[in-house]
């Protein structure tokens, strides 16, 4: 189960509840049962840690919600600005996990296994480095390590684990470092740029950077925004030493274009089926078009699948099974994004969802925002057809 964040972070306010809709009577959506998609449901927390109740996430005075990472109904993680969250009854009470010596702030990182597992990066003293906290019993206790960085993007994927370090020099220009850990983030090491690296195997400093995925040590990608006539995609074959860019097909009758690659999305014990989110903005028009990209060869091959208009946050399952905030609305996926289905169900007319999560096919959580900033939280039990307000 794959949860993909918007590259730019949206603080906000939650308050309010929804509007599911209007009938009483909705038609449900496919419910696609794959054989081998089954979701596993970790154990509870190990540990319970010393925990600090917070306000209601919908109240006016409540902490705004970065991000929600369930792992059962009931148990899972939230990131507000300056404190890790936790719940165990389905988001309806949420507690702030202490974390001694160290303090998140609203560009700190984290990296979430399951419902004992996870990695905060926050700043340390200096605010130029950062320490690295590791949990396996919920946050009963905490393992702190001093790393060389602190903003960008923590990837974890085999026992390894990646930090993709982004500098932005520029409006348009951005740096990147990029370490690597064998030892479960006790120790980092810089793998790239390599001191006798060539200037056309770099990643150059043009372009902001989206994100990285890694399949393997040997193998990752690097996505770019806004590419005025052409897709960029960067990709490593030998442990990020040296990079190169991947061609990829254009969609029929998309022209005039500028693009901007997202991450690639590929899957726990499946390094072969993935998917490669691809935005494509009309520079006639302004429409943005979001297409996914398929492959079944680990990368080697990418061919584009339907496109969402106005796409922001998504959520994959699995290969096939997916969902995806556009222009009208939630849409849904069941042949691996070949086509979208909108679904059924209304919400205020200036909200949008600004992050979702899914633990199998039909439980999930909706974060959405409106023209005022207000946050909400939902809760759905049928696949994405209908959505309660969590503690309205």
């Amino acid at each position: 189960m794959f949860i993909l964040k918007k590259v730019t972070l949206i603080f906000l306010l939650l308050a309010g509840l929804a509007a599911c809709g209007t009938n009483s009577t909705t038609l449900q959506p496919p419910t696609p049962v794959p054989a081998n998609t089954k979701t596993a449901i970790p154990a509870t927390p190990t540990a319970t840690p010393t925990i600090t109740p917070i306000p209601p996430l919908n109240s006016p005075s409540g902490p705004p919600l970065k991000s929600i990472h369930m792992f059962t109904p009931a148990d899972g993680w939230g990131l507000i600005s300056d404190s890790l969250l936790i719940t165990h009854n389905g988001g309806i009470n949420w507690f702030s996990v202490p974390m001694s010596d160290g303090q998140l702030d609203d560009q700190s990182d984290a990296f979430f296994f399951d419902v004992n597992t996870a990695y905060l990066l926050v700043p340390s003293a200096d605010r130029q480095t950062g320490q690295l906290y590791f949990t396996s019993n919920g946050g009963g206790t905490w393992q702190i390590s001093n790393v060389p960085f602190l903003r960008g993007q923590l990837i974890f994927r085999g026992g390894i684990g990646y930090f993709l370090q982004l500098t932005a020099t520029a409006s348009d220009l951005m740096k990147v470092v990029i370490f690597a850990s064998q030892d479960n983030g006790l120790t980092w090491t810089a793998i790239y740029p390599g001191q006798q690296q060539s200037a056309d195997t770099t990643i150059p400093d043009s372009a902001i950077k989206t994100g990285a995925a890694f399949i393997s040590p040997e193998r990752g990608w690097l996505g770019a925004a806004s590419q005025r006539g052409k897709i960029t995609l960067y990709r490593t074959t030998n442990a990020a030493i040296d990079w190169g860019f991947q061609q990829l097909p254009a969609p029929q009758n998309i022209a005039s274009l500028t693009t901007t690659t997202l991450p690639p999305i590929f899957f726990p014990d499946n390094s072969s089926d993935g998917l490669l989110p691809v935005d494509f903005i009309s520079t006639d028009t302004g429409d943005r078009n979001r297409v996914f990209y398929a492959t079944a060869d680990a990368g080697e091959n990418w061919s584009p699948g339907g496109s969402v208009i106005d796409a922001e946050a998504y959520t994959f399952l699995d290969p096939k099974t997916g969902w995806v905030w556009g222009k009208h609305g939630l849409y849904f996926t069941n042949d691996g994004a070949q086509s979208w289905q909108l679904l059924p169900v209304a919400f205020g007319k200036s909200e949008h969802a600004t992050y979702i999560n899914f633990i199998d096919i039909n439980t999930g959580w909706l974060l959405t925002a409106d023209a005022k900033n207000r946050v909400r939280i939902y809760a759905t039990h049928d696949g994405g057809n209908t959505w309660m307000a969590v503690n309205p």
